[in-house]
């Protein structure tokens, strides 16, 4: 992407000093950190110092450039003879003051380059790294996906259309969640474990893990109560009739054994929760294995580091994987915009219009807990929790989004990293509150349409299943169709709504997914406030 000058001038020795002021200056407006900004005047001093007692140059000339995604550089340019600044001294010895001068280029290389054209001398220093570039590819490539999927619309037949997605887009979606199940239990694993270590003992790990656990649960009880509640408004009516069901289908009763469910999550060996990708039972291992190695302290250091590699070497792995959501994200919207027609639009509109009202709700609800519980302003949280949706929409999967949710809570919310590689890992699993709010008005809609009557023990299945499921359900794209169907067949609901409810879930899964995403990280706010691990600075920075 084509890069904006912001700001260029002379720097000669005469008036070193004063430029390196105004440089300082232009970068600040810029957001440059200080530290960045100090390691950027110095790189410029040794580079100038360098041109002109032995590049025999009398001035350079420094632009300030920003590109489209952020990317912030200075471009030095010198007319002059061919030399290179950057090129290493070594005959130097700690006696020669020049010896660390040289360190500063160095220890910095790697930001920096030189090339020679035009009879120029041009350097270039990386100041910050691009922010935000693969939010901003994946709002294009979502925005591109549209506008091809409804040209392919337009000019294709259906059979074509279908042809496509089978043999091209499907491939491709399910070899990208394939390579994302081969990692995202061990990067569970890992963050956790990594994440428990870091706390220390296990008393502290006790008290923290029950007070992540207590803001989960009361926020998926609130989010599945707020949803029963806008059911009743916008179905509490008449619903056209697609159907009946008969008094044998209805009689069947929700079975939901506790005990089983608890019991459940403690696995017969250590191999089948990752080869079966059951992400709790993978989390009960971390947690057991974190206690036993904060008990032995010490006597298990060698092992503590490798469990940090480890949680290195699979976040990479991760960062890899998700090098590719702005492809899927094209994809997926492409796929959207040929096979969904407009009567389907219309009919899932008023399903969607109720999950926003109760995402507006929500919303709400978080900046009144991260205000009570949390003690601190919400208006920093409301203002950057957009930014992270884009990426959770496109993939539709808080596992695939997973770690630009622990990078946004460390690097925007200002949250301590041992707090949120426990708890994002553990929310992604466990804490599901756009599905608490979706499933209940998804529910009751196709209750309604076919006919069954939603008294208060209806509403009390409905409300205990929504809960369990969004414990039990996993993070993938696609989930809450599960959970709904699986709802509505215990009331004798046939299973032949799953077309209609996928073309439904194409909208409503994304947005669910956002909050599924903004709950975990709302309750990662109130938990990092709630052990004082909150770098407010960080927080409250725009």
């Amino acid at each position: 992407m084509e890069s904006t000058d912001l700001k260029s001038f002379l720097l000669i020795p005469e008036n070193f000093s004063e430029t390196q002021e105004v440089l300082a200056a232009q970068l600040k407006k810029l957001q440059i950190d200080s530290k960045d900004i100090l390691r950027t005047q110095l790189l410029v001093e040794e580079i100038f110092w360098r041109m002109v007692n032995l590049g025999k140059v009398k001035q350079i000339r420094i632009t300030i450039k920003k590109s489209f995604f952020g990317k912030v550089q200075l471009q030095i340019t010198a007319q002059s003879a061919s030399y290179n600044p950057l090129l290493e001294v070594f005959d130097l010895d700690e006696e020669n003051e020049e010896y660390y001068r040289t360190l500063i280029l160095k220890a910095n290389r790697q930001k920096m380059s030189w090339v020679y054209q035009n009879n120029q001398n041009v350097i270039t220093i990386n100041v910050q790294g691009e922010s935000n570039q693969q939010l901003k590819l994946t709002l294009a490539s979502m925005v591109c996906g549209l506008i091809f999927g409804f040209f392919m619309k337009e000019i294709f037949s259906p059979e074509t259309i279908s042809v496509v997605n089978e043999s091209f887009i499907t491939p491709i979606n399910t070899m990208f969640l394939n390579a994302l199940g081969l990692v995202i239990a061990p990067v569970i694993f890992f963050s956790v474990l990594g994440g428990i270590i870091g706390m220390g003992a296990g008393a502290g790990v006790g008290r923290v893990g029950a007070k992540l656990i207590g803001l989960y649960a009361s926020t998926s009880v609130i989010a599945a109560l707020i949803g029963l509640i806008n059911s009743e408004i916008f179905f509490g009516g008449d619903v056209p009739q697609v159907g009946t069901v008969s008094a044998v289908q209805n009689s069947d009763a929700y079975e939901f054994s506790m005990t089983k469910f608890i019991v459940d999550i403690i696995p017969s060996n250590m191999v089948s929760p990752i080869a079966d990708g059951n992400l709790l039972q993978v989390i009960f291992i971390a947690v057991f294995f974190g206690l036993a190695m904060n008990a032995l302290g010490d006597k298990v250091r060698l092992i503590q580091e490798l469990v940090t590699n480890g949680n290195d070497l699979f976040m990479k792995l991760v960062g890899m994987i998700v090098f590719f959501v702005p492809l899927i994200a094209f994809f997926a919207m492409m796929e959207l915009a040929s096979g969904t027609n407009f009567d389907t639009f219309l009919m899932m509109g008023k399903l969607v219009v109720g999950l926003l009202i109760c995402c507006c709700v929500m919303m709400v609800v978080y900046a009144i807990m991260i205000r009570l519980i949390g003690k601190i302003s919400p208006m920093p949280f409301l203002k950057k929790i957009p930014s992270l949706w884009p990426i959770a929409f496109a993939t539709s999967s808080s596992a695939v989004t997973m770690p630009f949710t622990m990078n946004f809570c460390t690097q925007k919310m200002g949250i301590a990293e041992k707090i949120s590689s426990f708890s994002i890992p553990i929310g992604t699993t466990i804490n599901m509150n756009g599905g608490c709010f979706y499933m209940p008005i998804a529910v009751i809609m196709f209750l309604k349409m076919y006919g069954v009557e939603v008294d208060l023990n209806a509403i009390v299945i409905i409300l205990t299943m929504t809960l369990s499921l969004s414990v039990a359900g996993p993070a993938v794209p696609n989930a809450s169709v599960i959970g709904i169907l699986t709802v509505t067949s215990t009331f004798g609901v046939p299973n032949n709504i799953a077309g209609l409810l996928f073309c439904i879930a194409a909208i409503c899964d994304r947005i669910v997914t956002c909050f599924n995403v903004t709950g975990d990280v709302a309750s990662a706010v109130m938990l990092s406030r709630l052990e004082n691990l909150t770098d407010e600075k960080v927080y409250f920075k725009d």
